[in-house]
């Protein structure tokens, strides 16, 4: 039933590597088993919308994945507008087949017994890349900054007497966050440091060894190498440090509202997916303090 030369077409026209040939080689030719066992099909024009649904439920029943089910449908989609295109049929039975809807994934964070780990490793007297080192981890923590914010955030943004900083996030919008004075204390520790090392007209906080505005990868690392050092496992970025501050404030009774501003989310639905990490970590408590449970 399935045509050959769709695969010429996807090899010659569409430049599609072997790889991808062959995952929609192994797509198509099961949706084919699919319809000769089932339907006795003999032909791509005798498909119709039904007997696709009743191949993706025969799928979700076998315990495959929402994901791996999607891309087999899109397998099957490509196929059929190539026979619709080249005249082998005269409707599309794939028009009214939708993907099947995604689980979110809940956001990853560090647990307060290891984030309490990462941030007492510390030394009383420190270098200029410890002190920086340090001062990346702990920025990222306290505020929940994003990667880019931090890269940017300069000198001037930081107000003493207010104990804040100004931030600015996505689309130039700016917020203001207050900070702890051991933050200050630390950032003003890190800046007499970096007087000596900051290339003249670098005005952002962070910079690099050579003294330059550091950049993603540079600060990605620094973040994964301290996470690690104190036995952290699992992803270990600067965007789990976000979900952290996030997730830890939420659990110690912070309002969704203040989290939103603090993250700089344009919307409370975008905050509202650390409300699902407390539900998960109540039903863990319960599931081991319940008699019953």
């Amino acid at each position: 039933m399935i045509r050959d030369s769709f695969y010429d077409y996807l090899l010659l026209v569409k430049r599609y590597s072997l790889h991808t040939l062959n995952a929609y080689k192994t797509d198509l030719l099961q949706f084919q088993e699919y319809c000769d066992n089932s339907y006795n099909l003999t032909d791509d024009a005798q498909v119709t919308y039904p007997i696709v649904r009743s191949w993706l439920a025969s799928l979700v029943d076998s315990g495959l994945s929402a994901r791996s089910i999607n891309r087999k449908l899109s397998s099957l989609k490509v196929y059929f507008r190539y026979l619709l295109k080249e005249g082998f049929i005269s409707e599309n039975p794939l028009l009214r087949a939708t993907s099947l809807g995604m689980p979110s994934r809940l956001p990853v964070f560090v647990s307060r017994n290891e984030m309490a780990a990462v941030l007492n490793e510390r030394n009383e007297q420190v270098s200029f890349h410890e002190c920086r080192d340090m001062l990346i981890v702990e920025i990222l923590y306290c505020t929940g900054l994003r990667l880019s914010e931090l890269i940017n955030l300069r000198i001037n943004d930081l107000d003493h007497a207010a104990a804040t900083i100004k931030v600015t996030g996505k689309r130039n919008k700016q917020r203001i966050i207050p900070v702890t004075p051991a933050l200050i204390g630390l950032i003003d520790e890190y800046l007499a440091l970096r007087s000596g090392v900051a290339g003249a007209g670098v005005s952002e906080i962070i910079v690099t060894d050579q003294g330059k505005k550091a950049y993603p990868v540079f600060i990605y690392r620094k973040v994964s190498r301290a996470l690690g050092a104190a036995g952290v496992k699992g992803r270990r970025s600067p965007h789990v440090l976000r979900h952290t501050f996030a997730t830890h404030m939420l659990n110690e009774g912070a309002d969704l509202n203040a989290i939103k501003e603090l993250l700089g989310h344009s919307s409370l639905a975008a905050t509202q997916v650390y409300t699902h990490i407390s539900i998960e970590k109540l039903k863990s408590i319960y599931k081991l303090a319940h008699p019953r449970a």
